[in-house]
């Protein structure tokens, strides 16, 4: 583990590693103990996303699609909700915990007065929840690569017809089916990096209320506040999007476009888009559809600059406060 965390940290970090106590802090993980295996913790994962679906479809009837794709798109889209909201929070309560975590082991002052000690260790912190959190990680990967591979299979069908159906189809229509085929690789591409940003987003922002809320009891306040407003947004922006799709929602061409983006963002994580039959829905119906994956990709480009930069601030204050 301490060789991946050590690859995927910046070119101008990789060096004060061998500082003794950054060491430390790195190799604590590969002493702790294990738990459940990842093998174990991803499957019964998967089983439990495979009961919801059946619970869902039983409680409100069989998903009345055709093909596999689209029937496993809408028996596991709300679980698959859900089991990313419970990924975010977890992210943000293990980073909102780091702090306390040190000074239970007395490590937190040496750290601190080592030479960027405490800024790398924090660091090192925010790609071990990312470690941590790999079984529901790779849950919520599964689902998109099989929803890619089916992506894949449907537009090699109809004679390679199917992306010309969908680029007539858009609203405004696309001229050249190369231009539909490369924005439906877009946001296939989005659906996949879009869970990773979002889960590496909240634990940036764990952390840095692990070093700017002292109190617990504050910390688990804000957390719970945290927690209930991205729950709510998560509705209502579910609601909406629902709503534009299915034409109950009256609203400007732009109130759509923006609704959709900052749903298919931050609300289901490009999951809307990781299906051809609900993609195409979005395209039809929504002005502008087929450059929401545009939309999406700057905004993941912003996230990660904002992540980032929550991470630099994390470090300087960790240095000065205790």
């Amino acid at each position: 583990m301490i060789s991946r965390l050590r690859k995927r940290l910046p070119a101008g970090t990789r060096a004060p590693l061998r500082n003794p106590l950054l060491h430390y802090e790195l190799a604590k993980a590969r002493g702790r103990p294990a738990g459940p295996g990842f093998a174990l913790q991803l499957t019964a994962l998967i089983a439990l996303l495979g009961l919801s679906a059946a619970l869902y479809a039983a409680a409100l009837g069989a998903p009345d699609a055709g093909n596999f794709s689209a029937r496993l798109w809408q028996s596991l889209y709300f679980p698959a909700l859900a089991l990313q909201a419970c990924a975010l929070m977890l992210a943000l309560a293990l980073g909102a915990a780091s702090v306390d975590a040190e000074r239970n082991r007395k490590t937190w002052d040496k750290l601190r007065v080592t030479e960027a000690g405490a800024g790398l260790a924090l660091r090192a912190r925010w790609l071990g929840i990312l470690y941590r959190l790999r079984a529901p990680i790779a849950a919520i990967l599964l689902l998109r690569l099989l929803l890619a591979l089916a992506a894949l299979f449907e537009l090699s069908a109809f004679g390679g017809h199917y992306v010309q159906m969908l680029s007539a189809g858009a609203a405004p229509t696309l001229g050249d089916w190369r231009i539909g085929l490369l924005l439906i690789s877009l946001s296939v591409a989005l659906s996949l990096a879009q869970p990773l940003a979002m889960i590496a987003a909240a634990a940036a922002l764990g952390l840095m209320l692990s070093v700017t809320v002292a109190e617990r009891l504050y910390s688990a306040l804000l957390q719970i506040a945290l927690a209930v407003i991205y729950v709510a947004l998560l509705l209502a922006a579910s609601a909406g999007a629902a709503g534009i799709l299915e034409g109950r929602l009256i609203m400007s061409d732009a109130a759509q476009f923006a609704v959709i983006l900052l749903h298919s963002s931050f609300g289901d994580w490009g999951l809307l888009l990781a299906q051809l039959g609900s993609l195409g829905q979005v395209w039809a119906r929504v002005p502008a559809g087929p450059y929401i994956c545009v939309g999406m990709a700057a905004l993941l480009l912003i996230q990660a600059f904002i992540a980032d930069g929550l991470m630099s601030l994390v470090e300087r204050i960790s240095e000065r406060r205790g």
